[in-house]
C-alpha cells in the first residue's frame, strides 16, 4: 500500500488524519517540522505528502520546490485554513497536487487521497513526444528541438495533457480541473495567463508555435501548418 507522510504541527489532527489513513491500510509517518521532513526525504521515499499550509509562522509551500527537487513525483496535497480562490492558485501554482481547505471530513481527505494514489500508478509511461518536443514524466523534464526548457509545476501538468492528446481541443474548464483542482472559479483567467507564459517559453524563434487557441473553444496542440 502507498506511504504517506504527514506533515502537522497540531497533533491532533496529525493524529486524527494518520488512525483513518492506517485503517485504510495506508503506511503513515508523522512530522511536525519540515527540518525532520526534509531530513527524512533524503533517505526514503513517501507516494503522498499532505502537508498544512501553516507551521507555526512558516508558510510550507515555500519548501515545496526544496521537497520537488528530492522526490519528484510525490504527491502533495495541502491542508490550509487559508480558503478562497486567491490561496489555493498560489499553493497549486508552486507544486502542490491538490489543496483541501480546513475544516474538513475525513471522507473527503480519503477520496482526495487515493486520486492521487491512482494518479501515481496510472500511467506506465516515462517518456513522451509530439513533434520535437519530449517530456520525462518521471523527472518532470521538458526538451524542445534538444533545449531543455525549464518549466514550473503547473505547466509540465499542461504540457503534459496536451502532448498525450495532441490534435485535441482542451476548454478552459477541463484544463482548470485537472490542472489546478478544485473549486476554482471558472470566471478567472488562471488559464490564460498560464497558456501566455508557457508559450514563451516553448515557442522560440527556430521552432513551429505549438499551442493554439480555439476561439470560444479552448487550446489545442497542433503543428500550425495543419491549421
Amino acid at each position: 500500500m502507498a506511504r504517506v507522510a504527514i506533515l502537522e504541527d497540531d497533533v491532533r489532527v496529525a493524529k486524527f488524519i494518520a488512525d483513518g489513513l492506517k485503517v485504510e491500510a495506508y503506511q503513515v509517518e508523522i512530522f511536525t517540522v519540515i527540518n525532520q521532513l526534509i531530513d527524512t526525504l533524503q533517505e526514503q521515499a513517501f507516494d503522498i505528502l499532505i502537508m498544512d499550509r501553516l507551521i507555526g509562522k512558516l508558510d510550507a509551500v515555500s519548501w515545496i520546490k526544496t521537497i520537488r527537487s528530492l522526490r519528484p513525483n510525490i504527491k502533495i496535497l495541502i491542508l490550509s485554513a487559508l480558503s478562497g480562490s486567491i490561496n489555493r492558485i498560489k499553493g497549486l501554482e508552486v507544486g502542490a497536487d491538490d489543496y483541501l481547505e480546513k475544516p474538513f471530513q475525513y471522507h473527503e481527505l480519503s477520496l482526495r487521497v487515493k486520486k492521487l494514489v491512482k494518479k501515481e500508478t496510472s500511467s506506465p509511461e516515462s517518456i513522451i513526444n509530439y513533434e520535437d518536443i519530449t517530456l520525462e514524466l518521471d523527472g518532470q523534464k521538458m526538451q524542445r528541438a534538444g533545449k531543455v526548457i525549464h518549466l514550473s509545476p503547473y505547466e509540465f501538468k499542461l504540457m503534459t495533457i496536451f502532448v498525450k492528446n495532441p490534435q485535441k481541443i482542451h476548454s478552459r474548464t477541463e484544463l482548470l480541473d485537472r490542472v489546478w483542482g478544485y473549486n476554482i472559479d471558472t470566471g478567472s483567467n488562471v488559464v490564460d495567463v498560464a497558456i501566455a507564459k508557457l508559450r514563451k517559453k516553448i515557442n522560440f524563434a527556430t521552432c513551429e508555435p505549438l499551442i493554439i487557441s480555439r476561439r470560444g473553444s479552448g487550446y489545442i496542440l497542433s503543428n500550425t501548418q495543419a491549421w
